[in-house]
């Protein structure tokens, strides 16, 4: 199916109001708290070894259900130019480049493993908000479309995506407060039943400090709160819900003249879990 073709399938549907993104109020360098103009960081992760003094330091590189290590890189507007997974010796395994338009809108973001192997665009309501999103293979043959709706007056944001022949995949519903802030997000797979539900309170500045996973007949499977610092990096998520096998996660940090960490150390419950390095660069 061609792109306007399909573009046609999606807008006949039923309305559907669905968020696959944020307004982008924020740039990507500020939503991972990063201060300064920051231009590029490599993160590095080891195994936590505690040594004879007491003292955590790092052991051998941390290698864990396909988690690698990474460099974002970041424009002069501090959003993402590209992010890199890096092996142990610090080359690319993968790459997402991203594009913007001439109003800094995200145009187009493309993954390569090594070569390319898929590239997305990006089409925009008239309030700047992403409404169509469209996943090009290799061969610049489109795979999946994602149509997203807006709900202005309910808050309600729905996103639905379809394969190339127009059928539904999947779709997901976002509740928002009236500070864009998700407090409800529902997500379908697709036999279309419910995959995925959670409830978030967020602080003021948008922090997440509790979600909810909630079951299919609304009973709650599991909570868990999220503390912060001062710099608001995350220091601990805590299930609250009894009987959970969930242990606590605890973050603890060392940072650079920028009150930008350059150090952390992750416990899980009583145990040191793993070290993470980063080098931080600057314009």
């Amino acid at each position: 199916m061609t792109k306007s073709v399909l573009c046609g399938a999606l807008v006949s549907l039923p309305l559907l109001f669905f968020s696959c993104g944020s307004d982008n109020v924020h740039n990507d360098r500020s939503d991972l708290s990063l201060r300064g103009n920051v231009k590029s960081v490599t993160e590095k992760q080891f195994h936590a070894v505690v040594a004879d003094d007491g003292e955590v330091v790092k052991g051998a590189f941390f290698r864990t259900n396909g988690e690698w290590d990474f460099m974002e890189k970041f424009n002069k507007d501090g959003m993402f130019t590209s992010i890199s997974f890096l092996d142990r010796d610090g080359d690319t395994i993968s790459k997402s480049i991203y594009e913007y338009d001439d109003k800094g809108k995200l145009a187009s973001k493309s993954f390569y493993d090594p070569t390319l192997k898929m590239r997305s665009e990006y089409e925009y309501d008239s309030q700047g908000r992403v409404k169509l999103a469209y996943d090009f293979d290799e061969d610049g043959d489109l795979m999946l479309a994602t149509s997203t709706e807006y709900n202005d007056d309910n808050l309600i944001e729905t996103s639905t995506t379809f394969n190339k022949q127009g059928k539904y995949l999947r779709q997901s519903v976002s509740q928002k407060n009236k500070k864009g802030f998700v407090t409800d997000y529902k997500f379908y797979n697709e036999e279309r039943k419910l995959g995925n539900w959670r409830k978030e309170t967020h602080a003021d500045d948008g922090k997440l400090i509790e979600m909810s996973v909630l079951n299919q007949d609304e009973t709650v499977a599991f909570v868990v709160k999220y503390l912060y610092n001062k710099q608001g990096d995350l220091t601990s998520s805590e299930p609250l819900s009894e009987n959970d096998e969930y242990l606590a996660d605890r973050y603890v940090y060392e940072y650079d003249k920028k009150s930008n960490w350059r150090r952390r150390i992750h416990f899980k419950g009583d145990s040191a879990y793993s070290v993470t390095e980063r080098v931080i660069e600057y314009y």
